[in-house]
């Protein structure tokens, strides 16, 4: 057998064998969710975050967060609950608090629901606009967020 033939084959083998392995939170999701578009708003309350110090009052954020600005409709509630803070979580760590969060939703529909349709989760994956203006969106976009979401539940939603 020619060398680049038993080369292909072992390629193909390889491949078939990566996409049998199930997707996991560590491998596709973790580093976007620990991404500083996605912590904006699930570090709010935690001193780590950049809106607690930063700003003269983070509780008058509709003044300059307006939907003009940043796409999210006035009055929105776009920080997430004190409870939902991962700053310096591990992954297997992070993943067990969102999969705590979202409660007895062994379907992970809850959760994909708002990590797809959310407006904030939008604004974080497709602008990531300011008042300071044009911040980096998480990396890959909603095309492949939504692609490692859905493995991710689709595969059982593991952490390890």
């Amino acid at each position: 057998m020619h060398f680049w033939k038993f080369f292909l084959l072992a390629m193909l083998g390889s491949t078939a064998v990566a996409a049998a392995e199930p997707v996991t939170f560590a491998t596709r999701l973790n580093a976007k969710f620990h991404h500083e578009r996605c912590l904006s708003c699930h570090q709010f309350n935690s001193p780590q975050g950049r809106a607690y110090g930063s700003h003269r009052s983070r509780y008058l954020c509709s003044q300059c967060h307006r939907r003009e600005v940043i796409g999210l409709p006035a009055n929105s509630e776009w920080m997430a609950p004190n409870n939902m803070d991962f700053t310096g979580f591990t992954p297997a760590e992070t993943c067990r608090l969102i999969k705590q969060r979202i409660g007895a939703d062994p379907t992970g529909q809850k959760l994909a629901h708002h990590l797809l349709t959310d407006g904030r989760v939008r604004w974080a994956l497709d602008s990531g606009m300011t008042p300071g203006g044009q911040k980096q969106a998480v990396p890959g976009g909603y095309v492949e967020w939504k692609r490692d979401v859905e493995d991710w539940i689709r595969d059982g939603m593991r952490c390890e």
